[in-house]
């Protein structure tokens, strides 16, 4: 079920998370070399963040807190606020997708896609975000990225989504991002404040 929210509040939220990541930052590099560092990236398959995501589309905006946890093909995934719907958390493996809402019932399907849209109201790419928020394209899909000076990806164009890499910090043996933008009229994500968490 959409909520709906008055027009001056959507516009105020919209301003206020174009704010929190107009402005790119660059820490530096681990490697200026980018097939290592895709290679690398791609080598990462245990891992965690928190942050926040705000939600943006031409009806609404909202943002919640995050926390994504990825073992390999198996992710569980954490939301707080969305939609004022309460705490949801969305655990996957391949085949199978759950969706727990509070005070819910679950809710199981063979993807996450399909199941965010019916029960939130909007688009989580989760198959791509898996790849995209670790800063490289996903595979299997054409895409057209963008790098700056050093070799970091800071666009790229892929089944639809323009995701933008507003933000990068050093974490173990990688730069990983910290601020991303992904966008599919009218559809915006932010995601802010990414803390990762890395396996030893």
């Amino acid at each position: 079920m959409r909520l709906s929210h008055s027009l001056a509040s959507t516009t105020l939220l919209c301003l206020l998370l174009a704010g929190c990541v107009s402005a790119p930052r660059m820490d530096a590099p681990v490697n200026d070399d980018w097939q290592v560092r895709r290679d690398l990236l791609d080598s990462l398959t245990l891992w965690e963040f928190t942050g926040r995501i705000g939600v943006c589309d031409d009806k609404e905006s909202h943002s919640s807190r995050i926390r994504w946890q990825q073992r390999g093909d198996h992710y569980v995934i954490n939301l707080w606020g969305t939609l004022n719907a309460g705490a949801t958390e969305i655990t996957g493996r391949p085949g199978e997708v759950i969706l727990q809402q509070e005070g819910k019932m679950p809710l199981t399907a063979s993807t996450a896609e399909d199941l965010v849209y019916e029960q939130l109201g909007y688009e989580l790419p989760v198959t791509q975000l898996s790849y995209w928020i670790k800063g490289m394209p996903a595979p299997g899909v054409q895409s057209a990225p963008s790098f700056n000076a050093e070799n970091h990806l800071i666009s790229l164009e892929q089944d639809g989504w323009h995701v933008q890499y507003l933000g990068y910090t050093n974490y173990a043996t990688e730069s990983l991002p910290t601020r991303i933008r992904i966008e599919k009229s009218p559809l915006r994500l932010d995601f802010v404040r990414l803390d990762w968490t890395l396996p030893q």
